[in-house]
């Protein structure tokens, strides 16, 4: 697990180095999935979540979505001009059905697992950088 696990919503941000997460517009069930499986996930540092929901501004997600490592969205967010936006980053993975863009981005999420094996593999990655 983690050392620690900082979440973050609009308007606030967190300085320190830590391996930045964006989760944008999960339900709850998608919200239970990613914090069971940081959980499990092997980590020596902290996890910086970002908290996006679609009420909040969007210049707080333009202004997070660079700092982020790895961002996880609904792909059935009413904002679809933002789950198109996302679809399109090389480092996002989504819950749910991706319509429209699913032949942009193959990276769907399942299973707890499926988070684990992800958020594992980037984390890995990111420290050999």
């Amino acid at each position: 697990m983690a050392d620690n696990v900082i979440l973050v919503t609009s308007p606030d941000d967190f300085i320190q180095d830590s391996y930045r997460l964006m989760l944008v517009d999960l339900d709850e069930s998608q919200n239970q999935l990613v914090s069971s499986a940081l959980l499990k996930v092997k980590h020596n540092g902290i996890v910086t979540a970002y908290i996006y929901r679609i009420q909040d501004p969007i210049q707080w997600f333009f202004d997070k979505k660079p700092k982020s490592d790895c961002i996880i969205f609904n792909a059935e967010s009413k904002n679809e001009s933002l789950v198109g936006y996302i679809a399109a980053q090389k480092n996002s993975y989504y819950f749910g059905t991706l319509k429209t863009f699913s032949m942009i981005n193959k990276s769907a999420i399942y299973s707890e697992q499926d988070v684990v094996n992800l958020l594992t593999l980037r984390m890995e990655n990111n420290e050999q950088i």
